[in-house]
């Protein structure tokens, strides 16, 4: 039987999912402008720093449903869109639309999960296969006005989380979480993890595949994208922190560096490779139990910071790529060694799928 922490997650994966559909309908929709880099850059900067500070306002209590600001600033932009608005213009109405729902979710899948990553793992997963939907559906001229109903979907789910959530449980929930090492203080545990959420973010955009040819193929790419973030959430909950970090880094790493013309194989990498997003989740709201809007404030930095070099130089000799893939993985590897701890309601046997359910 679903659990109300998993129902919480499902919900927020199709709000996220949904958002993000919006989002990349309208980036997508100025691809063939000039200034179409800097409108992806702006958008990221927008979309992704600021999350922490919509996040200290969740923190503290104020009572402002983010999902619903973000529904229908999203369909505002899409409206813009529709009658040719400044670019620059729809863009930011966007990337805030798009910030201040991951933040809402962040919190109520945080809040509302007693230590369990599970349900935040799933509502970031559904951005991945919105992001890919909401660029076909840009790319093969689907109507803005059929976008903004679509986006308009995201209300009456997030009544429905609304409902669901129980704001009496929440402080006692996050005190659930303790995936971090002892060993260290706060400000280093937080840092190391950042690093390591860029590191992906870069890495993200460093994996080959060249087999990538085809629309189908694309969707998959993305689809064992979101699947991967899913898994990282499921795996911390069945078999522990450390081991999901190594699967997920030390496990990734032949798949993602013998599969380069091979798409199965570089399918598998990419899946186990994105489970590393529940992780430093984990590990940041762990040393931040009281500011769940800023630790994950904190990741969307980190994925911002990661994906900057991208926009300045890309790396086009594919032994060199790899060499870097290898290097980075072992900085990953050794820097979540060393900040992983066990929960103390971590289990110790084998993997179990139908624990994440209890």
């Amino acid at each position: 039987m679903c659990t109300k922490r998993n129902v919480l997650g499902i919900l927020c994966f199709f709000i996220h999912f949904i958002v993000e559909i919006t989002s990349f309908y309208v980036i997508t929709s100025y691809a063939s402008l000039e200034i179409a880099a800097v409108l992806a850059f702006a958008y990221d900067l927008i979309a992704f720093v600021p999350q922490g500070l919509f996040g200290v306002i969740k923190d503290k209590g104020i009572k402002i449903n983010f999902s619903l600001i973000g529904a229908i600033l999203t369909a505002l932009s899409v409206l813009l869109l529709h009658f040719n608005a400044t670019a620059v213009l729809v863009v930011i109405i966007v990337a805030i639309g798009n910030a201040v729902v991951h933040i809402d979710c962040a919190e109520t899948t945080l809040r509302g999960s007693n230590g369990k990553m599970t349900p935040a793992a799933l509502f970031v997963a559904g951005g991945s296969f919105g992001v890919i939907i909401g660029k076909l559906l840009a790319q093969n001229g689907f109507p803005a006005l059929a976008i903004i109903g679509i986006t308009l979907v995201i209300i009456p789910l997030t009544l429905i989380t609304a409902r669901i959530f129980n704001p009496s449980e929440s402080e006692s929930n996050l005190k659930s979480y303790s995936f971090s090492s002892k060993r260290f203080g706060a400000p280093t545990i937080i840092l190391l993890a950042v690093i390591v959420v860029a590191v992906r973010a870069y890495m993200g955009y460093g994996i080959p595949t060249t087999w990538n040819k085809t629309v189908t193929q694309t969707i998959l790419l993305y689809v064992f994208m979101g699947i991967g973030k899913a898994l990282g959430g499921i795996f911390i909950d069945c078999i522990g922190i450390k081991k999901t970090a190594l699967i997920s880094t030390l496990g990734a790493l032949p798949f993602l560096l013998f599969g380069e013309n091979v798409m199965t194989v570089s399918l598998i990498g990419v899946m186990v490779f994105s489970m590393t997003m529940a992780i430093t989740l984990a590990i940041i709201v762990s040393e931040l139990p009281d500011f769940p809007g800023i630790a994950f404030g904190m990741t969307t930095i980190g994925l911002f910071a990661g994906t900057l070099p991208v926009f300045f130089f890309k790396i086009s000799t594919i032994w060199i790529n790899c060499l870097i893939i290898s290097l980075l993985t072992a900085v990953c590897v050794i820097i979540l060694l060393m900040i992983c701890g066990e929960s103390k309601n971590q289990p110790t046997t084998t993997f179990d799928y139908k624990k994440i359910m209890k």
